[in-house]
């Protein structure tokens, strides 16, 4: 099969020659194993593990993003960050949130709102021809995996996007309206471009935490499911495949998730509440498919390379059976899971053959 065929029989819920192979990480770990396997681009990292996805943006050509002075750089939702060193790593986290302080709808016009003149979308044309035998997917970015919930956050921080969908509904609608209005133009102009050649529209989100959902499912289907519905239509028409990433205990929500039009769910964190994944797969196996479920939280980073193999091969024991499923981690991998680990785990799900 090629990659793209082995990802489409998964989607049907069939068994594949092998299970789709699913890759995430961040910017350290690309280059320690470009280093570490001795390759040198990102396309020569996904042949090496044999990944099945391959993933499209168009250019930004909008005003700069980065300052090279302060080392600070910005979102096109103009949200400021500084990098954080932390662990093994670090990560990007807001200086400020820049609509914190605004609760007067009417003083939304006035925010500098991106635009999809600030992409160059005719860019995309050359990945889609090169990666057509691939499942083509959108790339992990805010403007190419729109997430709705995720910008508020930025803008007005996590307590107080909480705090207005009960306190102040009229801001938290109009704040949605601004924001769905450049992904709604974006995503028509992507389409233009692209046709039927994404396999994938990926949507990113954070609707829940270890314990489970961050809100009540009644403020989610008032705030956040309409602009999850209608983000999804036009990639729909031209019959792209709805990928929904969310962390999290969010079990609870995906009965509405599979109404909404939700194909696929990543990355099935399997320690949070309610995401075991044999009862993820046996209640919703013949409906939704999954994505992720390799713990990132202590297997991969902790674990021996033969510990590795036995989780896959655990995880796959239960949600490979039928299809449904393609393999990878519960997050991006971080600095502290050894390359090793890595190798390892694809290593096992290529091998891996469903038994009884």
């Amino acid at each position: 099969m090629t990659p793209k065929e082995r990802v489409y029989t998964a989607m049907r819920h069939r068994m594949p020659d092998r299970v789709p192979l699913f890759y995430r990480d961040v910017p350290a770990v690309e280059k320690r194993l470009l280093k570490d396997l001795k390759l040198d681009t990102r396309d020569e990292l996904l042949e090496f593990l044999e990944i099945d996805f391959r993933w499209i943006r168009p250019e930004y050509i909008g005003p700069l993003l980065e300052d090279n002075k302060t080392g600070l750089r910005k979102n096109i939702f103009s949200v400021e960050y500084k990098y954080v060193p932390a662990g093994h790593g670090g990560h990007w986290e807001p200086v400020a949130f820049p609509l914190q302080n605004i609760s007067d709808p009417g003083a939304l016009d006035d925010y500098p709102w991106p635009t999809p003149d600030w992409f160059d979308f005719s860019t995309i044309e050359g990945d889609l021809k090169n990666y057509r035998d691939y499942a083509i997917m959108t790339a992990p970015y805010i403007d190419s995996s729109p997430g709705v919930l995720t910008v508020i956050q930025d803008l007005i921080g996590m307590e107080r996007a909480m705090m207005d969908m009960l306190m102040n509904p009229d801001f938290y609608h109009a704040l949605t309206g601004h924001i769905m209005e450049f992904y709604l133009s974006y995503i028509e102009k992507l389409y233009e471009v692209a046709g039927n050649r994404i396999d994938f529209f990926r949507i990113g989100e954070d609707y829940g935490s270890q314990q489970g959902l961050l809100f009540g499912i009644e403020q989610w289907k008032e705030f956040i499911q309409p602009s999850l519905v209608k983000m999804s239509e036009i990639p729909k028409k031209h019959q792209s495949i709805i990928y929904l990433h969310t962390c999290g205990g969010v079990a609870d929500l995906i009965p509405l998730l599979i109404e909404s039009g939700v194909d696929v769910l990543d990355p099935v964190q399997i320690t949070a509440r309610g995401m075991d994944p044999h009862e993820l797969k046996t209640r919703y196996g013949s409906k939704l498919c999954f994505s992720g479920g390799i713990d990132e939280q202590q297997v991969l980073p902790n674990g021996t390379p033969e510990e590795v193999r036995d989780e896959v091969i655990r995880i796959l024991n239960i949600m490979g059976k039928d299809g449904g499923y393609f393999v990878g981690p519960t997050h991006n991998f971080q600095a502290d899971i050894p390359t090793e680990n890595i190798v390892a785990m694809y290593q096992a799900a290529r091998e891996w053959k469903y038994r009884d």
